[in-house]
């Protein structure tokens, strides 16, 4: 019975994936990205996939062996707890961790957890949205396991298990596999010879899609975050709409080990921000630096709002309280992704807002002396790196 509930929830995954396929599909060419809920959908479209979605599942249950001992079941966990040594990355690092263990979930038919407690427990400020992927420990004491640290390039091992050249299957062979990386591995999933009936999403979604449909698929706000979120509106904002910018500077002296970046020179920021309508945007700057934000909240005294608590990295140690700069990043992070003028810069934590919140209007990419209007589509050619997926 137990596998039976995950055998249905791994369908929720790919009918919701399929879903968006096929609004994205319908608006191909626009930059718009219009979510899964039929009802913004005419009859003719909301019947078209209505017969897609049972048609997928119908594939989804014949594609998923019956399984009578539970005991037998395999388990795929993501992993960046404390139990193991070790980097995870930022927090865009480890949505693209996610998504690829997610995908290799997918890939062996075994049900997909999180085990996230590192800094803080995930669930503290994050829930299931659709389907449980908590990870229960009890797994790991009556399973065979097997650890898999894959960050940065000791991920080039598995690739040719990734690319289909070899069974995905023997990699992955244990009772309870544990998965920690950091990277998006979707283009490698898509060199696989049978992808396009092994995971049809794959192939057809954008990756601006893909990361909002994910988001949305595993995570909702926990009553705590929820609670910090309405409280932040109540308290701070005065005016109907907001415009922000992400600030990644680098070289934080609270961040141990934080690489400097090269500088941003501040009055292009300020420039754009001097042309708003004052009594119609609250502004706000989330930033690693508390020199920018310090600059934004003198310059503009009665328009910059800030989230509570102290700037962290996650995934280096800091002075802060954990907790208070966990939630601090969970509170920028929806507040971004909300926003209607944002601006981002050269970070996957600024990438991914602007993935997973669903709208080119008012988006705005600031590279150097550049500020100009850009696309969630095509946001990661704008800043060329190794920011959610190794380079070629």
């Amino acid at each position: 019975m137990y596998y039976c509930k995950h055998k249905h929830r791994i369908g929720l995954i790919l009918i919701s994936f399929m879903v968006g396929i096929h609004i994205a599909v319908r608006n191909k060419g626009k930059h718009h990205s219009f979510g899964i809920g039929a009802r913004l959908l005419d009859n003719q479209i909301n019947n078209y996939l209505t017969d897609q979605i049972r048609k997928q599942e119908n594939w989804i249950n014949s594609s998923i062996p019956t399984v009578i001992n539970s005991n037998n079941i395999k388990y795929i966990v993501y992993d960046c707890s404390k139990t193991r040594p070790g980097a995870c990355g930022g927090w865009a690092d480890r949505m693209s961790g996610i998504l690829s263990t997610c995908i290799i979930s997918v890939l062996t038919k075994q049900p997909f957890l999180v085990n996230f407690d590192k800094p803080c427990t995930l669930q503290d400020y994050l829930v299931p949205a659709t389907f449980e992927w908590r990870y229960n420990a009890s797994i790991f004491q009556r399973s065979n396991t097997a650890y898999h640290n894959l960050i940065d390039y000791r991920s080039k091992k598995i690739k040719s298990f990734l690319t289909g050249s070899q069974d995905i299957n023997i990699f992955f062979s244990m009772g309870v596999n544990f998965i920690r990386m950091n990277w998006d591995f979707t283009e490698s999933f898509r060199k696989r010879p049978n992808i396009g009936s092994e995971i049809p999403w794959l192939t057809k979604l954008t990756y601006a899609d893909i990361y909002k449909q994910m988001f949305d698929m595993l995570f909702k706000p926990s009553p705590l975050l929820d609670q910090a979120l309405k409280e932040q509106y109540r308290t701070r904002r005065s005016r109907p709409k907001i415009a922000c910018a992400h600030v990644r500077v680098g070289g934080n002296p609270t961040i141990p080990k934080d690489l400097k970046r090269k500088n941003k020179p501040l009055e292009i920021l300020w420039q754009y921000f001097d042309t708003l309508n004052k009594t119609e945007y609250d502004l706000l700057i989330s930033s690693d630096s508390e020199q920018v934000k310090d600059a934004g909240k003198k310059r503009y005294r009665g328009n910059m709002i800030d989230t509570v608590g102290k700037i962290i990295h996650i995934d280096r140690r800091s002075k802060t309280d954990p907790n208070e700069g966990f939630l601090k990043m969970m509170l920028d992070f929806y507040t971004l992704i909300t926003c209607d003028k944002l601006i981002i810069t050269n970070s996957g934590f600024g990438i991914l807002t602007a993935y997973v919140r669903q709208t080119d209007d008012g988006l705005y990419c600031w590279r150097g002396r550049d500020l100009r209007p850009c696309s969630r589509y095509t946001v990661h050619n704008t800043f060329p790196s190794e920011i959610l997926a190794p380079g070629s």
